[in-house]
Parts: structure tokens; sequence; C-alpha cells
């Protein structure tokens, strides 16, 4: 599913990572995403209430050295600021091995016992023999392996991905970190899909892999987020959207519900006076039903900065 690389975080792509190098699986890719290695500008947001201001940026889970340094405005913001939010921390390895049995089968159960034959023929069409190897894992993991085995492929990294890269900081310069979810929530949604919801990600997957759409269409929105088109973003997510009911039902699960809950603690954190830089994926702040959206509903001024 070409939303993959906007919304997943990179504790389950650390997760995954050795499930793609023990199988030695390599996909097929194009040279769509081969464009100019420059610094970005990121997706910038000022937040105002009557008595706080927040910045809120978008994130890139997967990324590669050269989207830094950062814009000095965004830069700025998190030198000011006390507070890094995140949705989860992603350096919290104890958090990620409990998250590990959400997507797994215990034997004798296994991944062909929930998705439909033609899925899991699709899926040895791709790897092969492989396929046997990823029976006891469930569909969702199966598709975030493939896609970002990927974008690997193309140089995509989590160790440099944006939400990373200020943990990291914030850690170094003794900043408090609060998540506004947890990577046990996370794991909980992913894996919790029901069968019909999880089947229809992995075929989508499989299908968008096969035909390019996945490459094409987060090649645009990374470029569109690089660029800090966030109407762009907004775009190709509402497209990527719309193309079935699957998509459409997806997409609530994976983003616009948990928008709700985030913006809801963002609010809090702002009542609270917390001097707050806030980092979550790009694909929340953009579009409607949004965390963007959700705040301004909340009667919050919001800018973009560009």
């Amino acid at each position: 599913m070409e939303l993959m690389i906007m919304k997943f975080k990179p504790t389950l792509t650390q997760l995954t990572l050795k499930y793609l190098a023990a199988f030695g699986i390599a996909i097929a890719t194009s040279s769509v995403f081969a464009q100019a290695e420059t610094p970005a500008k990121g997706v910038f947001w000022e937040v105002k209430s009557d008595k706080n201001t927040a910045y809120l940026f978008g994130s890139i889970h997967l990324a590669k050295a050269s989207f830094y340094p950062l814009p000095e405005a965004v830069d700025a913001a998190y030198k000011q600021a006390d507070t890094l939010v995140v949705e989860v921390d992603t350096t919290d390895t104890k958090a990620a091995e409990k998250a590990m049995p959400f997507f797994t089968y215990a034997a004798p159960d296994k991944l062909e016992n929930h998705i439909r034959k033609s899925t899991f023929e699709s899926l040895q069409s791709m790897v092969g023999p492989a396929a046997a190897q990823f029976q006891s894992l469930k569909p969702t993991i199966v598709a975030t392996a493939l896609s970002i085995g990927v974008f690997r492929q193309q140089g995509y990294d989590a160790s440099k991905g944006v939400d990373l890269h200020y943990v990291l900081r914030a850690k170094q310069d003794k900043k408090n970190i609060i998540e506004l979810e947890s990577t046990a929530f996370q794991a909980s949604v992913l894996g919790g899909l029901a069968d019909e919801d999880a089947d229809a990600m992995l075929a989508q997957t499989l299908d968008g892999l096969k035909s390019g759409d996945t490459l094409r269409e987060t090649a645009g929105m990374i470029a569109a987020w690089k660029s800090g088109d966030a109407e762009g973003l907004a775009k190709i997510l509402q497209e990527a959207a719309s193309k079935d009911v699957g998509s459409k039902k997806l997409m609530k699960l994976l983003l616009d519900d948990r928008n709700q809950g985030m913006a809801k603690k963002i609010l809090g954190l702002l009542e609270e006076g917390k001097k707050l830089f806030i980092v979550v994926g790009a694909g929340h702040l953009s579009g409607a039903n949004s965390i963007i959206e959700l705040l301004e509903k909340q009667g919050l001024e919001v800018k973009q900065i560009k």
C-alpha cells in the first residue's frame, strides 16, 4: 500500500528488516526515485492557542542523510522547546520487543489461514520459496516488510528518519520526551486488523509493488514533503484513499481514527503551557481529518511556515 512510508514507524521498520535480510528477498525496483538529493524543507506549522504556541513538523519515517540539515526555522523551533512530542519513542527496544506478539501467529496457525488463496499465490509469485518463511507473520507485517524492502533498496533508511533524528537529539539535549501513542497501541492497531482488512492491505501492497504504482505514488509524496507542498501531499493521500472501499477503510483505521486521539493529547499539552516541538508522520498533518484540521476546529490558529 502506497501509504506505508508515510505512516509506519521506525520501530516496526526495525522489526521487519531482519525478515528481509534472513530471506534474502530482493524486489525489482525502477528509477522513479531518481531525484535530486537535496536538503528537505518538510511540512511545518505554527499552532497558537490563547496561552501557548507550539510547532508541528511532519516526519518521513524512512529518510536519507541528504535530507539534512533541515531548515533553520525548524531547527530554531526545536531549540526553543523544552519538550519534544512524538508518536512513539522509537529507541525503546523493550517496547518494540513486547510488540512482536501482535504481528505473529502461534503455531500451528499461519498466514495462509487468514488471507485469500489469490493473495498468497501473489505473494509466492513475488518472493518465491521465501513465502513459506512468512507463514508465521500476520499480513500487516508482511506488507510492511515488502514495502520497506523496496525503499531500503532505494537508499531510504529508518536510522535517518526525522522522528528518530529528533528523539536522539532530545535525549542528548536532555529535553523532556512525550509520546502521543505507544508502541503497544500502534502494534495493536496493525496486528488487530480483521482478516478481511489485513488481507486487503497485503493484496494492495503486492499489486502496487508489481505495477510500480507504490513507487510512483510514494515518490510523489516524498517529493511533495521535500518541497514543503502540504496541499500536494494531501492530494496524493486523498487519491490513494479513494481508490476503492478497502483503501478508504484502511485510511480511516490507520490515519483518521488515530488523528483524533493525537490531536486531543496535543491540546492538553498546550493547556499545560509546555514549549512543544511536535514531530509526527507527515500523513497525519495533511488534508481532511488531519491533526491540523482538528486543531483548527478547536479554535486554534494554525499557520504553515514555508
